[in-house]
């Protein structure tokens, strides 16, 4: 299991240095000088004290592997450089950023697999034809509908006709729950999707007879033994979710009026801001590769087939065998 450990985390660490280096040279290296650019903008609001403070900090007159070398150093000491528009600390301004799509990305996930569960288990359990095709047809419309056109339908029946949040205001946890709705609806499909099959797959098993033969209830099967059993293989789309999540936060919080990574990145998409958008990127990468490196650790876990593979440790309890 040692050496499955620590070959993930260097291919982990491997991803992130090179999305840090595509990112680098992609937004800092283009012909033309784009850092300069802004800098030298007669819109850009700052000053020209601030400008040459930014020229100097950002070593412009250095060649480009020298900046590269000052900008990972300044990154390893959490030195994330400074906005061209405003002046202030990017690292500043994600942390301001990053608690509001935290939560919203949270609660969105909870609400994703919930609608995925129940959709999966009516897929598969309800007695009824008409209530499983139903439940196997919604992820598809789910994903038909896009981020926008869901939040704006959200935004007007919530907020406009029923009252129950403000459009412009944020409420708190009401805010984050509706705001929520339409991110978990797209993301809710593929786990609705997943497990469905993983169910049927499982519920179709040898073992479930043996369970029925030793007179175990309906209930206690499906959910002791046959959604544990099931639910393994949607363990590897958590990753793709999150990716998910934080790439339809930019939408959802232009469209809810949130101030959070979403909205962060579309001021400085519009307003050129390299430094911001580089550090947006980086960020989202190691979180894509952290949640990825955390699956791949917990799979061995709750696979006995990949435990055996990679030669970990079996636990003292597992799973009836799919």
């Amino acid at each position: 299991m040692s050496g499955y450990l620590w070959r993930r985390i260097g291919q982990a660490l491997l991803v992130v240095a090179l999305a840090y280096s595509a990112v680098f040279f992609i937004l800092n290296v283009l012909p033309g000088d784009p850092i300069e650019q802004q800098i030298a903008n007669p819109e850009n609001p700052i000053t020209d004290d601030e400008a040459d403070a930014l020229r100097a900090y950002y070593r412009l007159d250095e060649p480009a592997h020298v900046q590269f070398a000052i900008s990972l150093t300044r990154l390893f000491s959490g030195d994330l450089g400074y906005s061209l528009n405003s002046g202030q600390p990017v690292a500043r301004l994600l942390g301001e950023a990053i608690p509001s799509t935290l939560a919203l990305a949270s609660v969105a996930f909870v609400l994703a697999a919930l609608i995925g569960f129940v959709l999966a288990v009516l897929a598969v359990f309800v007695p009824w034809g008409p209530v499983r095709e139903a439940a196997r047809t919604l992820p598809a419309v789910f994903l038909s509908v896009p981020a926008f056109v869901s939040g704006l339908l959200v935004l007007q029946l919530i907020a406009f006709q029923l009252g129950w949040m403000s459009a412009v205001r944020d409420q708190g946890l009401r805010s984050v729950f509706f705001a929520a709705i339409p991110l978990a609806i797209p993301v809710a499909a593929p786990i609705a999707q997943i497990l469905t099959q993983g169910l049927a797959n499982a519920y179709g098993r040898p073992y479930v007879e043996v369970l029925r033969a030793k007179g175990l209830p309906s209930y206690r099967i499906v959910f002791g033994h046959v959604v544990r059993n099931g639910s393994i293989p949607t363990v590897t789309i958590v990753a793709i979710t999150v990716g998910e999540l934080l790439a339809g936060s930019v939408i959802t919080e232009t469209v809810f009026n949130r101030t959070g990574i979403g909205y962060l990145t579309e001021s400085a998409v519009r307003n050129q801001d390299t430094p911001i958008i580089q550090a947006v990127v980086i960020s989202v990468s190691v979180t894509f590769v952290v949640v990825n490196l955390l699956v791949d650790l917990v799979y061995p876990l709750i696979d006995p087939r990949i435990r055996k593979a990679t030669g970990a440790a079996a636990p003292k309890t597992r799973a009836v065998p799919a």
